[in-house]
């Protein structure tokens, strides 16, 4: 909290502090006034020594410092309404974050990708402030690990959990293949990415912006229920963009086989990427790039917000105000 008219309250003390000395000043020679002009009375003093008149002059005294006190009070509370009691803040225009589903194809080829993407994210969760993250791990069925969900220990818990499996082909922590050798045939591309889509809620027209970090080397065995590109169709229909990881690095000849072809249109397609597997250090750059991307789309500037609060102190003063009342009526001021 502050006072947006922070110089109103001094203003208020300095006219305060010359009251009193002009009020001291006029009492002071409205006394010598009244000794010279009045008229004496003889043992008046056996009137004011009797302990009903004392009694009265101590309540009225009494009563007269509750006034001035509540006076005081009511007076400091006008000062503080007309000073703008308020707080400030800079406001983040953006209200949503991003979504990101990680849709790692877990057939025997992509162990060390999936390993490297999860580890990645796994330590970038310390960091992120809003944005969702969901696992959805596929070979011929696609099993959702867990949803998207912004509970960052969950989240780091789980990603560390499959990253150990990878890296240990499922000697150490889960059975990372569990539930996803249930269809017929392999590496099942398009249904994969299809279950990833439809992992996100709300509509197409969310705010939130939504990405897919797709790993896989895009060679299918087996036929899936959609083709890759009717994958990436649903995709584009529902507002994601898709970003695929490819273990191969072909930046030696620069050239790409037909299925990494496919993978790089569809991904591109969707106003994702596509990322060949070139170093230790690509999947950090990856996503450094998706993250530069995406909080292009929705990043505005930051906004100074000054919100005021005046009713505690209005409260406060309509009380005052009433009690300082009550005792005029009861001094018959």
């Amino acid at each position: 909290m502050e006072l947006t008219f922070w110089w109103m309250p001094l203003v208020a003390i300095a006219l305060a502090v010359a009251g009193v000395v002009v009020y001291v000043t006029w009492r002071k020679r409205s006394r010598e006034r009244s000794t010279r002009s009045g008229t004496p009375v003889a043992h008046s003093e056996r009137l004011t020594e009797l302990p009903e008149y004392r009694r009265v002059l101590r309540r009225y005294r009494t009563l007269l410092a509750g006034l001035l006190a509540l006076v005081v009070v009511a007076a400091g509370g006008g000062v503080l309404l007309a000073s703008r009691v308020s707080s400030v803040d800079v406001v983040d225009p953006q209200s949503y974050k991003r979504d990101i589903v990680l849709c790692l194809d877990v057939s025997g080829s992509m162990t060390d990708v999936d390993a490297k993407i999860v580890d990645t994210f796994a330590t970038l969760a310390d960091s992120l402030h809003g944005e969702r993250i969901g696992l959805t791990i596929f070979d011929s069925s696609a099993v959702q690990v867990f949803p998207l969900t912004d509970d960052y220990g969950f989240v780091q818990t789980e990603l560390r959990s499959y990253r150990d499996s990878f890296r240990s082909q499922g000697e150490s922590g889960v059975r990372y293949w569990t539930g996803t050798d249930l269809g017929q045939g392999a590496s099942l591309i398009g249904d994969g990415l299809a279950s990833c889509v439809l992992g996100f809620d709300g509509s197409a027209s969310s705010s939130r912006p939504r990405s897919i970090v797709l790993a896989t080397d895009n060679y299918v065995n087996g036929s899936p229920l959609l083709t890759l590109k009717q994958a990436g169709d649903l995709a584009t229909k529902k507002g994601v963009r898709v970003y695929a990881v490819d273990p191969v690095d072909y930046s030696v000849d620069g050239s790409l086989p037909s299925v990494a072809t496919e993978l790089k249109t569809v991904a591109e397609g969707t106003g994702g990427g596509f990322f060949g597997l070139t170093s230790a250090e690509t999947i950090p750059t990856i996503v450094q790039k998706i993250d530069e991307r995406e909080a292009g789309l929705f990043t505005g500037a930051k906004r100074l917000v000054v919100a005021d609060h005046p009713g505690p102190l209005i409260v406060v003063s309509l009380l005052v105000v009433m009690a300082s009342l009550g005792l005029l009526w009861r001094l018959r001021l």
